[in-house]
């Protein structure tokens, strides 16, 4: 593991290139036709809500979320983490607490500042929590170093690491309640390189290998397992202790679609611990997208992000099976063409299926509102039961018992904040549902505005869904401000759940202030279309920047035609994706009166050069490089960087320093381009050390602060 940080940027952060069909359509030239309506606005007034019953930025920044949970063996109790911040803390943190599925009693069993706690996993026996975390070692001073093995009892006694690795840990399992297995990089007799050396060796393959480990934890004896020359990944070890599943790669990073060509193979490999013998499996799956073992251990189950062209980014998350005594891999029929939901919460487990004694629950692709079904072994098939309940639609994360019975599952809408609830399955019904935790307490004195999903028709005639929050004190009749959030990705989907990122997405200081705020899920965001793959991949060839202009024109037209918007009010704005969306639409069209675009700009050539991921995306969208055409490069409908002459929006940006996914040149030089040439306002600010996802708590008020500002100066003023 390398810390939740590193999965919230990867949640957050994939980023997109604009492509060569986009002019006739960021001109305003689509052709003018009423909007029609699949799901219209409901349009219900909006109570007004008092001063003191706003979200203020200090809510912001220090809200409660649950970033991980894990149920004990016997199902009795719920291990779950604390993601937290205080005021005087640098970055948030997590801790650890265990909850008494029968009574409701909690208990604190960490209390670490700002340390990363993850990967949850309880001893066979139940007798101990393990987890990897950064928390400092004895001697140590404050957190943030590598990543060692911990583990704590249920009454909270006996936390203690159970690694102590210069180099850190990886990932780990328990093949028995006295024996782990971790992975740790084994540096090689003459690797170059002395303590304190800081330098960059770029190269998209790793340095060293990151092997198996057996550590027996009564004699702290350690046993190398393997002797493999590249990186194990994705450690997962079977209940019976006997198997243990794994991805090797050559990579350095543990995602295809954080690699610069994409050559770079993943394969999936299972080891008998036992004899200690390796079977490549899986082979068709080249983008293992998270698995679990059976109860039983009889069986493994992985989730293939399958795609036809083998784009890393657009695919249909599958399941495949292998029948572990006969060697027999088997893909599931869900009978459901969106596949698995794989765009899971803010630092949550990405994968989208929990297996149990008899099969498994999946959560399944379904644009804003995910569905979780129950899917049970049928002779040689499966059957597949959508589950009913009061939040079926709004669940957005869950755990199960071995036996099936009992879930637990993290609960929001837009307008709701987050808890964790239990509740029994009967068969296909969800009963009995109540909340286990009380997060952000303080919450209980404040008012949301209302949301909700709203679906029009737009670029091919095709169905798009975003979500609408409205206006606090909404009247119909009325019209009010329109601010667009521009999801990243595109790959990305918003959904009716409550945005952990609220520095990122700020919908309720917004909709609070008396604006609309719309998101947008236009072609390219992730379950939707016949497949998810078909409708992500629609904006590939050239198409994106048409499809997804023209998706939003729509809806924006639509939301004027019914008399609840002032077409002279628009604002944009973004963070990633979202922000060379706004960028681009800013370019093209002048009826917005204000953007904020961060950590994405409008030019491609240092995008391709810099970007982790720069050629697999740029080049797969573009059709070539910049050294193969640097016409299509230069052309103003797909790098809106050369049309900044034609920006006359006040724009205010932000660009983390460090950031390797939307790289700081891409911003500068849009920034420069609009500065020199463009006829309005223009700031940018700079957040030093920051990847793609601001970490520091002074960065994100900063944020906060002056785009606040910004927008009640040139939006909200009258």
């Amino acid at each position: 593991m390398h810390g939740k940080r590193t999965l919230i940027v990867f949640l957050v952060a994939i980023l997109f290139i604009s492509t060569v069909a986009s002019a006739a359509v960021l001109s305003g030239c689509w052709k003018k036709e009423a909007v029609t309506w699949v799901r219209e606005p409901s349009g219900a007034p909006v109570q007004k809500i008092p001063d003191d019953k706003k979200l203020t930025f200090d809510d912001v920044l220090y809200a409660e979320y649950v970033s991980e949970m894990a149920i004990s063996p016997d199902g009795a109790s719920l291990a779950w983490c604390k993601d937290f911040c205080q005021p005087g803390m640098e970055i948030r943190g997590n801790n650890l607490f265990l909850t008494s599925l029968t009574d409701g009693a909690s208990a604190q069993l960490t209390f670490f500042d700002s340390a990363v706690i993850g990967g949850l996993k309880w001893s066979p026996d139940g007798g101990r929590i393990g987890f990897l975390s950064n928390a400092p070692l004895s001697g140590e001073e404050g957190g943030g170093g590598v990543f060692q093995v911990w583990a704590v009892e249920p009454s909270g006694q006996g936390l203690a690491p159970l690694t102590q690795l210069d180099q850190g840990v990886g990932d780990f399992g328990w093949k028995d309640a006295e024996t782990i297995l971790y992975t740790a990089e084994e540096k090689q007799e003459g690797d170059v390189g002395q303590a304190g050396d800081d330098t960059i060796h770029v190269s998209e393959y790793c340095e060293a290998p990151v092997r198996l480990f057996e550590m027996d934890l009564s004699s702290e004896k350690v046993t190398r397992l393997t002797d493999n020359d590249d990186r194990i990944i994705h450690l997962s070890v079977s209940p019976d202790g006997k198997y243990a599943f794994y991805v090797r790669t050559m990579s350095k990073m543990d995602e295809l679609q954080a690699t610069y060509y994409g050559d770079i193979p993943f394969t999936n490999h299972l080891l008998d611990l036992e004899i200690v013998n390796e079977l490549t499996v899986f082979e068709e799956t080249k983008n293992y997208g998270g698995g679990g073992w059976s109860p039983d251990s009889s069986t493994f189950f992985a989730v293939d992000r399958w795609s036809e062209d083998q784009c890393p980014f657009t695919y249909t998350a599958k399941v495949r099976t292998r029948d572990i005594q006969t060697g027999q891999e088997t893909l599931v029929d869900l009978d459901w063409g969106r596949g698995l939901e794989t765009m899971n919460p803010f630092g949550l487990p990405t994968s989208p299926v929990r297996p149990t004694a008899d099969g498994f629950i999946a959560i399944l692709a379904d644009g804003c509102h995910p569905k979780i079904a129950r899917c049970t072994r049928s002779g040689d098939g499966w059957n597949k039961t959508l589950l009913e309940g009061e939040h079926q639609g709004n669940i957005f994360y869950i755990e199960v018992t071995a036996d099936g019975k009992t879930v637990c599952y993290d609960h929001s809408t837009a307008s709701k904040p987050p808890q964790i609830y239990t509740a029994r399955l009967d068969d296909g019904t969800i009963i009995e549902p109540r909340a286990i935790t009380e997060l952000n307490p303080d919450f209980n004195n404040k008012m949301f505005t209302r949301s909700e999903a709203i679906v029009w028709t737009g670029a091919r005639g095709d169905p798009v869904e975003g979500m609408l929050f409205y206006p606090e004190g909404y009247e119909p009749g009325k019209r009010y401000p329109l601010m667009l959030v521009i999801h990243g990705g595109p790959y990305e989907c918003d959904k009716d759940r409550w945005q952990t990122l609220q520095w990122v997405d700020p919908y309720h200081i917004l909709s609070q202030k008396g604006a609309f705020v719309l998101a947008p899920n236009y072609h390219g965001s992730s379950g939707y279309g016949k497949t998810s793959e078909d409708f992500a991949s629609s904006i590939n060839n050239g198409w994106f920047l048409a499809l997804v202009s023209e998706d939003i024109e729509r809806a924006i037209e639509g939301l004027v035609d019914l008399g609840m918007v002032d077409e002279d009010k628009l604002g944009t704005m973004g963070w990633s994706g979202g922000s060379i969306i706004s960028n681009a639409l800013i370019a093209r069209d002048q009826r917005f009166k204000v953007a904020s675009c961060g950590a994405g700009g409008a030019e491609w050539v240092s995008e391709w050069g810099q970007a982790i991921f720069g050629n697999i995306l740029v080049t797969g969208f573009l059709g070539c490089d910049p050294i193969e055409n640097p016409d299509v490069y230069k052309d103003p409908s797909i790098a809106p960087f050369y049309d900044a002459a034609k920006v006359k929006t006040p724009v205010i940006m932000f660009q983390p320093a460090e950031d390797i996914n939307v790289v700081p040149a891409m911003t500068w030089v849009t920034y420069r381009g609009i500065q020199k040439h463009g006829s309005a306002p223009v700031e940018l600010f700079v957040f030093p050390g920051e990847g793609h996802v601001l970490e520091k708590i002074s960065h994100q008020l900063r944020k906060m602060v002056e785009e606040q500002k910004w927008f009640d100066e040139y939006f909200f003023k009258e």
